[in-house]
């Protein structure tokens, strides 16, 4: 019972922060002060891009899969704040999972995604979509713009996720994957994929984040 009271205290005491950050002369926070105040595996470099990314959507909504403690989702949703203010859902059933890098996740991550959200006031924009990509794809009707894939890395997995996105971007629309730098991990076996079948090319590549558009 104490460790649930403890719990609420943390994520409602910071109702006084964010009634003061909904005042008119807020701004959206820097990259460097979301790193500061955000647990996460983003490194600065990656973290600027996703930033540049969110800020440069115009169309569509933006839609991360796996948003583990809320760092990428802040700086999506900073940067969406900067730019066209396209929303942005995080998706992320916060199951326990264990990751091929051997990253433990679980239940306790979604305190810290809100408790990231709070920090960063990126709450205004961020909505947590606390499911799993197979079952919010099949009613979702908004346009994605920008695609960041971050869950299970796996090859059946990441196909997975992108299969289930991949009817609703934009023709304009980019995806990125984060840990796409290693080839035996499922995001860089996928971009091979899509790259050598025709329909997609990389834009660029920060890091371990590559960023596919259509070719």
């Amino acid at each position: 019972m104490a460790a649930r009271r403890g719990l609420i205290a943390r994520l409602f005491g910071g109702r006084e922060r964010a009634r003061r950050d909904a005042s008119p002369s807020w701004a959206p926070p820097s990259v460097e002060r979301i790193l500061a105040l955000t647990e996460g595996m983003v490194e600065p470099r990656e973290s600027a891009l996703l930033h540049r990314l969110a800020r440069e959507t115009r169309e569509g909504c933006i839609v991360e899969v796996g948003s583990y403690r809320g760092r990428s989702a802040s700086l999506l949703g900073a940067g969406s704040l900067a730019g066209a203010r396209r929303p942005v859902y995080a998706v992320d059933p916060h199951a326990e999972f264990r990751g091929l890098l051997g990253g433990e996740f679980g239940p306790l991550d979604r305190e810290a995604f809100y408790r990231a959200m709070l920090a960063t006031g990126c709450w205004r924009i961020v909505r947590l979509v606390n499911l799993s990509s197979e079952v919010v794809t099949p009613r979702w009707t908004e346009p994605v713009g920008l695609l960041f894939l971050d869950g299970d890395h796996s090859l059946e997995g990441v196909r997975r996720d992108f299969g289930c996105w991949r009817e609703h971007l934009l023709a304009g629309a980019r995806v990125a994957f984060d840990d796409a730098s290693d080839p035996e991990l499922g995001p860089w076996r996928l971009i091979e994929e899509l790259v050598s079948g025709g329909d997609w090319r990389r834009i660029e590549q920060v890091g371990r984040i590559t960023v596919l558009g259509r070719a």
